[in-house]
C-alpha cells in the first residue's frame, strides 16, 4: 500500500507539471491586442519642456505591466517600468545650452499590446529664443549692417542666431559664429596667451560700456597702481600715482604722478585692505598723505610731502593731451616732447597749437608718448601724422583702409593723405589735416613711447610714417597689435540710442604693409612695470629718460646713461578693475565718425 500511494502522488505531482506546461504553452498562443493598450494619460503627443531644463511627471492607466524608454540621453526616463494600474512616467530634462531646439521620443509599451505609445518631449523648436525679446528691430539693424559691412561677413547667413538677446549679446553671438569658422575674424580682438580676452567690435547704449576722451567724468581724476616697495612683505604699502588728469580735483589737490600714498582717510594702506582703499581713493572725497621716493642701491626712502590733503570728487572732461613741454639737453638739442592720451577730434585744434609752439621755439626733435593711448579717430590720427611729416610729404598716402571682399570687388576703397583735407568720412572734407601742414615739423625721424596699451591710431601712426619712409624710433614695450579699424553707426529707439562699432577695415600705410597684428616690436625694450614713476618728459621717468638721450644724442642709450632712478624689489599687486579702468578708459580703436541713421 505504501508503494502505491506513493505512485499515486508521483502521477499527481506530474500532472500539475503537465498542466502546468499546458498553461504555459496556452499563454504563448494568446493573441497580441491591438493599439498601445492607453486610453487615459495626461501627455500630449508633443510635450514642451523647459529650456533650462525640468523634471516631468505624466499620470496613465496601465492596462497591464509596461516599460518606459528615451531614445535621447539628455531626457532620461526615471520610471522605466511599472505595474497595471494608475502609474505614473517620470522623467529629467537637461538644460539645453545648444542654438537650435531638439525634440527626444519616449516610448511606453503596454504587454500584451502591439504598438507603443510614443509622446515627443521638445525643448525648444528652431533657433532657441533664450532673451526677452526687448530690442529685436535693434538686433535686425546690427545684423543688416554686420552683413554689408563687418570685414569677414562671408559667413553671417549662416550663422544661427537668436534675436531675443539683448543688443550686446545678439552682436557677440554674430561675432563668436564668425569665429567659429576656423578663426576667420582673429584680428577682431585683444588676445592674451592664445585666449581671446575681448572683441574689438562693440555696441554701445545710452549706458555705454565704456566711456571715452571727450566724456565727462565724476572721481577724483587720477590713475594709481597698488604697490609694495621692496620685496618683503613688512616693505612699505601704498599706491604709487601713475598720472593726474588735468583740471581734476586730484590736480588742484596738488598730487603729482610719482606721489606715494601710505594712508587714505587716516587708514593705513596693507595687502589686506588695499583693494576697498584703493576704490575710495579712485572714487574721490578721502584724505590722504603724498610723499616722495628715492631709490639708493634699491632700497626706497620715503619722505612726506604734505602731511594731509583733501582730494575731492568733481565733474571733468577728459582731454586728449596731457602735457607738452620742449626739453633743452645738455648739448642744446631742443627736444619737443607730447603725452598724448587719445586721439579725439575735439582736441585737433589744440594739437594744431602744440606744434605752433614747438615750431615757434624751433625743436630738433620729437617725442611722442603714447604709453597710455589706445587709439581713437582716423582723422585726428591723420592730423598728427601731417604736423610730424610736414610738407615734404604732403599729398602722399599716410592711410589705405581696404574693406570686406563685397566692398573690394564694388571698387571701395579708403584714402588719407598727408596734409589733404579730402577723405573718405566727410563729403566737405576735414580742413584740420590741410591746416596741420603750416604747423608741421617736416620731420626726417621721431621717438615714440609705446606700450601694450599702445594701439589702434597709434599704431596707424606709426605705420603710416613708417610707409613714409620716416624713421620712427620706439621705445619701450611691444604694442597691442590691432592693425585694423571701425566706423559706426547710430540708431535712436524710443529713448535709447545705440552706436554699433564693427570691425570693417585694415590699415595700410603707402607701402600695402599692414601686417602688425603681433604689434610693434621695440627698437629700444624696456619694461618699466616694476619701475618706480618719474613725471612725465623727464628724465626721472624711465622711457621718457631712455626717448629724451636717444634724441639728444643720437645714439640708442645705454641704461646708464639715461640718468633715471631705476629701481629693483618693486612688487605690484594685483588690481582692481576700477584700478585697470583707470588706463584704459578710453574707447580706443582706429574709427570714423558715426553715421546716424
Amino acid at each position: 500500500m505504501t508503494n502505491h500511494k506513493y505512485f499515486k502522488t508521483i502521477l499527481l505531482s506530474a500532472a500539475i507539471v503537465t498542466m502546468g506546461f499546458c498553461f504555459t504553452a496556452c499563454d504563448d498562443d494568446d493573441p497580441i491586442l491591438p493599439g498601445t493598450g492607453i486610453e487615459t494619460a495626461q501627455w500630449s503627443a508633443v510635450n514642451d519642456a523647459d529650456l533650462k531644463g525640468q523634471t516631468l511627471i505624466y499620470e496613465f492607466e496601465a492596462p497591464a505591466s509596461w516599460t518606459a524608454s528615451s531614445n535621447e540621453e539628455w531626457c532620461e526616463v526615471l520610471t522605466p517600468s511599472g505595474y497595471q494600474g494608475k502609474s505614473s512616467l517620470r522623467m529629467k530634462v537637461e538644460p539645453n545650452d545648444g542654438k537650435l531646439g531638439r525634440s527626444a521620443e519616449v516610448s511606453v509599451q503596454i504587454d500584451g499590446y502591439a504598438e507603443p505609445c510614443v509622446l515627443i518631449i521638445r525643448q525648444g523648436e528652431g533657433v532657441v529664443e533664450k532673451g526677452e525679446g526687448r530690442f529685436r528691430d535693434i538686433n535686425q539693424w546690427t545684423l543688416d549692417i554686420m552683413s554689408d559691412y563687418y570685414l569677414w561677413n562671408e559667413n553671417i547667413p549662416d550663422i544661427l542666431l537668436d534675436h531675443s538677446l539683448d543688443y550686446d549679446l545678439f552682436l557677440a553671438q554674430i561675432l563668436d559664429g564668425v569665429a567659429e569658422n576656423d578663426d576667420a575674424n582673429h584680428d577682431d580682438g585683444l588676445w592674451d596667451n592664445g585666449e581671446r580676452v575681448s572683441y574689438y567690435s562693440n555696441i554701445q547704449s545710452n549706458a555705454p560700456l565704456s566711456r571715452a576722451t571727450g566724456e565727462s567724468y565724476n572721481d577724483a581724476g587720477l590713475a594709481i597702481q597698488a604697490t609694495i616697495l621692496g620685496p618683503n612683505d613688512d616693505d612699505p604699502c601704498g599706491f604709487t600715482v601713475m598720472f593726474v588728469t588735468p583740471g581734476t580735483a586730484a590736480e588742484e589737490a596738488g598730487v603729482h604722478r610719482g606721489d606715494f600714498i601710505t594712508k587714505v582717510n587716516n587708514i593705513p594702506v596693507t595687502q589686506n585692505n588695499y583693494s576697498q582703499l584703493g576704490n575710495s581713493l579712485l572714487n574721490g572725497n578721502v584724505t590722504v598723505d603724498l610723499n616722495s621716493v628715492k631709490f639708493n642701491n634699491g632700497v626706497a626712502t620715503i619722505t612726506n610731502r604734505v602731511p594731509s590733503v583733501m582730494i575731492a570728487k568733481s565733474s571733468y572732461i577728459d582731454p586728449a593731451i596731457y602735457k607738452s613741454t620742449v626739453v633743452t639737453a645738455a648739448n642744446g638739442k631742443k627736444i619737443g616732447y607730447l603725452l598724448y592720451m587719445n586721439f579725439h577730434m575735439d582736441y585737433d585744434s589744440q594739437l594744431l597749437q602744440v606744434f605752433n609752439q614747438f615750431k615757434a621755439e624751433g625743436i630738433d626733435e620729437l617725442v611722442i608718448d603714447l604709453r597710455y593711448n589706445n587709439g581713437g579717430h582716423v582723422l585726428s590720427s591723420t592730423v598728427l601724422g601731417t604736423l610730424v611729416a610736414g610738407q615734404s610729404h604732403q599729398g602722399q598716402t599716410y592711410l589705405r583702409t581696404t574693406y570686406n571682399s563685397a566692398r573690394t570687388a564694388a571698387g571701395e576703397v579708403g584714402v588719407y593723405n598727408i596734409g589733404e583735407a579730402a577723405n573718405p568720412e566727410t563729403a566737405n572734407g576735414y580742413d584740420k589735416i590741410s591746416q596741420a601742414i603750416d604747423s608741421s615739423l617736416d620731420l626726417k625721424r621721431v621717438y615714440v613711447i609705446g606700450t601694450r596699451i599702445t594701439a589702434s591710431a597709434s599704431e596707424l601712426l606709426i605705420n603710416g610714417l613708417r610707409g613714409l619712409d620716416i624713421d620712427v624710433r620706439l621705445v619701450g614695450t611691444t604694442t597691442q597689435g590691432k592693425n585694423c579699424g571701425m566706423e559706426g553707426w547710430q540708431k535712436r529707439a524710443g529713448n535709447y540710442t545705440f552706436t554699433l562699432y564693427p570691425i570693417t577695415f585694415y590699415c595700410e600705410n603707402a607701402k600695402g604693409f599692414r601686417d602688425y597684428a603681433e604689434g610693434f616690436k621695440p627698437d629700444f625694450e624696456y619694461d618699466d612695470t616694476n619701475i618706480y614713476p618719474g613725471d612725465f618728459g623727464t628724465m626721472e621717468d624711465q622711457l621718457s629718460g631712455i626717448a629724451l638721450t636717444w634724441a639728444a644724442t643720437g645714439n640708442k642709450p645705454s641704461f646708464e646713461s639715461t640718468g633715471s632712478r631705476a629701481s629693483t624689489g618693486i612688487y605690484v599687486l594685483k588690481p582692481t578693475n576700477e584700478m585697470k579702468s583707470q588706463f584704459t578708459r578710453n574707447m580706443g580703436g582706429s574709427r570714423t565718425i558715426v553715421k546716424a541713421m
